[in-house]
C-alpha cells in the first residue's frame, strides 16, 4: 500500500511541474528578450547570435526554474489532493503527516542532484558559448564585461588585481600587480589608474616595491607612467577569463584559494562558490515549507493555491537575493549570504509540520 501511495502522490506532480518550468523559462527569456532586442538595434547584433546566446542560457534558467517548477507544482498537487479530502482520508488511516512528505522529498533530492549535475557539466559549458558570442558581438571593449574587485593571472603568473573598473572610459584604477618572477620574493606594483590595450598594460601614478626577507620593504621607487609589456593581447587574456557560471565547483574553489593565498578575500566570488550547493539545496527546502502551507490553505481553493505559489516564488527570490546582494557586497559573510533563505525557509518548514503533526 505504502509503495502505490509513493507513486500516487508522485504522479499527481509531474504535469504541474512541467507547466511551472515551461513557463517560468517562457518568463525569463521574455525579461532577456528586452536586453537583446536593443542590442540588436544598437549594435546590429545578428538574429543567429540573438537565437544562440537565449538557447545557450536556458541550461542556466534551469538551476533556477527547477525550484520554482518543483514549488509550484507541490502547492497545485496537495491542492487538489487536499480539496478532495485525499490528505484528510490518508491521515485517517493512521499515515502519519511524515510518511506523506516523503515522495515529495525523494523527488526534491533527485531535482537537487540533477541540479547539481546540470551546473557542474552542461551550464559552464553552456555560458562560456554564451559568453562567447557576447564578447564578440556585443562587448567588443575588453575591460566592459569584467567586475569590480577582479582578480586574474597573466600569462608569465603575474598577479593582477584590480579594485574598480570605469567601463565607460575603459580605465581600471586602484592596481595592485604581483610579480613573482623577480626572485625569492615577490615585486608588488600599486597604481591609481591604468588602461589595458593590444600588447600592453599602462600604470599611471604608483610605486613598485620589492619585497625583502620577513616582509620587509626593500626599495620602493615612484613612477608617473609604466608600461609592461605582455605575451598575448589584452583581447586575448580577457576572452579567457570567466565568470562563475561558466566555472564547475573545482575551478570556482580553485580560484578562490588562489586569492586566499595572497592574503586577500573575494567576498562575490565566495558567495558564488557557495550557491553552487545552496541553489539546488533550494528544491528540498521549498518543499518542507510550501507542503505543509498547501494543506492548510487547500479548502480555500485553487486560486489561493495559485496565489500562495506566487507569494512563496516571490518572497525566497526576493530574500534570497537580498542577502546574496550583501554577501557580494561584504556586508555578510558569503555562507550565510548563500544559505540564509534557505535555513529561514528550512525553520518556517519544520515548524509548520510540526503544528500539522500535533
Amino acid at each position: 500500500m505504502r509503495k502505490t501511495l509513493f507513486f500516487y502522490l508522485s504522479k499527481e506532480m509531474i504535469l504541474p511541474f512541467f507547466i511551472g518550468l515551461i513557463g517560468f523559462i517562457i518568463f525569463m527569456i521574455s525579461e532577456m528578450l528586452f536586453i537583446l532586442v536593443d542590442q540588436v538595434i544598437s549594435k546590429g547584433l545578428d538574429l543567429g547570435s540573438f537565437i544562440k546566446i537565449i538557447i545557450y542560457r536556458i541550461p542556466a534558467f534551469l538551476i533556477i526554474a527547477i525550484p520554482v517548477a518543483n514549488l509550484f507544482a507541490i502547492i497545485n498537487s496537495i491542492t487538489k489532493l487536499e480539496s478532495n479530502f485525499e490528505i484528510t482520508s490518508l491521515r485517517i488511516l493512521g499515515i502519519r503527516f511524515y510518511f506523506i512528505i516523503l515522495p515529495f522529498l525523494v523527488i526534491g533530492l533527485f531535482l537537487s542532484l540533477v541540479s547539481f549535475f546540470l551546473n557542474e557539466t552542461i551550464v559552464p559549458l553552456s555560458m562560456s558559448a554564451s559568453e562567447k558570442i557576447v564578447k564578440e558581438k556585443i562587448i567588443k571593449a575588453p575591460l566592459a564585461f569584467l567586475q569590480t574587485n577582479v582578480f586574474f593571472k597573466l600569462p608569465d603568473g603575474k598577479i593582477i588585481i584590480i579594485k574598480e573598473i570605469d567601463k565607460q572610459k575603459g580605465e581600471m584604477n586602484y592596481i595592485t600587480l604581483i610579480d613573482n618572477n623577480t626572485g625569492f620574493y615577490p615585486r608588488i606594483i600599486t597604481a591609481s589608474k591604468g588602461v589595458a590595450k593590444d600588447f600592453k598594460i599602462i600604470l599611471y601614478n604608483g610605486f613598485i616595491t620589492d619585497i625583502s626577507y620577513k616582509g620587509f620593504i626593500k626599495s620602493q621607487a615612484k613612477f608617473e607612467k609604466l608600461i609592461i609589456p605582455l605575451d598575448i593581447s589584452v583581447d586575448k587574456i580577457t576572452e579567457e577569463l570567466k565568470t562563475p557560471w561558466e566555472m564547475k565547483y573545482s575551478e570556482l574553489k580553485e580560484k578562490v584559494n588562489e586569492i586566499e593565498k595572497i592574503g586577500l578575500k573575494d567576498n562575490y566570488l565566495k558567495t558564488q562558490l557557495y550557491l553552487k550547493f545552496s541553489l539546488p539545496l533550494s528544491n528540498i527546502i521549498l518543499i518542507l515549507l510550501s507542503l505543509p502551507l498547501a494543506v492548510m490553505f487547500a479548502r480555500k481553493g485553487r486560486f489561493i493555491g495559485l496565489f500562495l505559489s506566487v507569494f512563496l516564488i516571490f518572497f525566497y527570490y526576493s530574500s534570497f537575493s537580498f542577502f546574496v546582494a550583501l554577501g557580494k557586497n561584504n556586508i555578510l559573510n558569503p555562507f550565510l549570504a548563500a544559505f540564509l533563505a534557505n535555513f529561514i525557509m528550512l525553520f518556517a518548514g519544520i515548524i509548520l509540520i510540526y503544528i500539522l503533526e500535533k
